[in-house]
């Protein structure tokens, strides 16, 4: 079928659903709560799901201004010394890229607009009917063929419609996530080139450094939440020198409010109520544990463009699609919660390959167009 889709959120699983759907004859019309459609975070990790996730909207990877591709995902103890090395491409040639959120999200941005896109900012959804109705903070209720919630972990969309099974926050760990110039690294070369985990494991403290393409540097910064001295902000640039002398270039100027998380995940009952989708983090918000919540988000929404364009009836076309993803979003969705048991290394182990359900997430085929 062909119809109107009215979506609430302008993030990396709302643009691809409504590119997707228009590429198929639909007219989509993005609702966007903030005042300009950008992404927040710092950087991104994209395995070989998400870049065919882009390829099936006809974006390929040389069009994405400045991602790194790396040779290896190493991890090191604060004092440098190796406990792990991962060679990329993964087997099966399963690729990883990293880049700036607001590359990609920008690069999602310009595709829409040639798509035709209606991105609409200021506009924040606060519910929907199952009807195929979204509801408006200003009052407005938009009938359409179909709505989309794609309005992210705290979802007014999947909220207003009982879908919400459980919010789960897992202790004990605060993130920090922000940008900074890759000027900075030690080095420009050999390992500062590869993705690295630095782990302190006697203060429980962890760096992931990232480069994201030749100018910035992505950087992690993880600690306990009772960690006074690590989490407590503005960060002390001190602290975290002391703990990665190593890093001491990157980490001594460090950003008054960067980017702050929790590891937190979004159980749901359904993926849909009558014409109204939830996807992306409305849907199966999962940590980061494993890097697969974009990739998932957007493989997730191309196949329901497709879904939705190759049966008559909405309800339909939204029960197949949820048969068809939601067992293998589920296997990530617990891959990444798992992984939290066993994310700081243990004394004298050694990390040289990769898990099983992290493969086989970062392999998932998109399903296939239905123009």
């Amino acid at each position: 079928m062909r119809g109107h889709a009215e979506v609430a959120g302008g993030g990396f699983a709302g643009l691809t659903v409504a590119i997707a759907l228009v590429q198929r004859g639909w007219t989509v019309r993005v609702h966007e709560r903030s005042s300009g459609a950008q992404a927040d975070g710092a950087g991104i990790f994209l395995w070989e799901n998400g870049l065919r996730a882009l390829r099936a909207l006809g974006l390929e990877l040389t069009e994405l201004v400045g991602a790194h591709e790396a040779s290896y995902w190493e991890e090191r103890d604060e004092t440098g010394r190796l406990i792990g090395r991962r060679e990329l491409p993964l087997p099966r040639g399963i690729r990883m890229v990293t880049l700036a959120r607001r590359d990609l999200h920008r690069a999602l941005i310009d595709v829409a607009r040639e798509a035709v896109v209606s991105v609409l900012t200021n506009s924040a959804a606060v519910g929907a009917d199952p009807d195929g109705t979204l509801l408006l903070a200003n009052g407005e209720s938009l009938g359409a063929d179909v709505v989309i919630g794609a309005d992210g972990i705290h979802s007014a969309v999947r909220d207003s419609l009982g879908l919400l099974d459980r919010h789960e926050l897992f202790e004990p760990y605060r993130i920090f996530r922000f940008l900074t110039s890759l000027d900075r690294a030690p080095g420009r070369d050999g390992e500062w080139r590869n993705y690295v985990d630095h782990w302190n494991l006697a203060a429980h403290r962890r760096v992931l450094y990232v480069p994201c393409n030749e100018r910035d540097l992505y950087l992690m910064l993880a600690a306990r939440a009772d960690d006074a001295e690590a989490v407590s902000q503005p960060l002390s640039a001190e602290v975290w020198c002391e703990s990665f002398p190593r890093l001491e270039p990157v980490l001594a100027e460090l950003p008054k409010r960067p980017h702050v998380d929790r590891y937190e995940a979004a159980r749901v009952r359904r993926w849909s109520s009558g014409r109204v989708a939830i996807v992306g983090d409305a849907a199966h918000a999962m940590p980061p544990t494993i890097g697969q919540g974009a990739g998932t988000a957007m493989i997730n929404a191309v196949s329901l463009a497709s879904a939705l364009s190759s049966c008559e009836r909405v309800e339909d076309a939204l029960a197949e699609w949820e048969a068809a993803e939601r067992p293998e979003t589920e296997v990530t969705q617990r891959a990444s919660i798992d992984r939290l048991e066993t994310l700081f290394p243990r004394p004298g182990e050694r990390r040289d390959s990769w898990e099983a359900r992290p493969l086989r997430a970062a392999g998932r085929a998109v399903a296939p167009s239905n123009p």
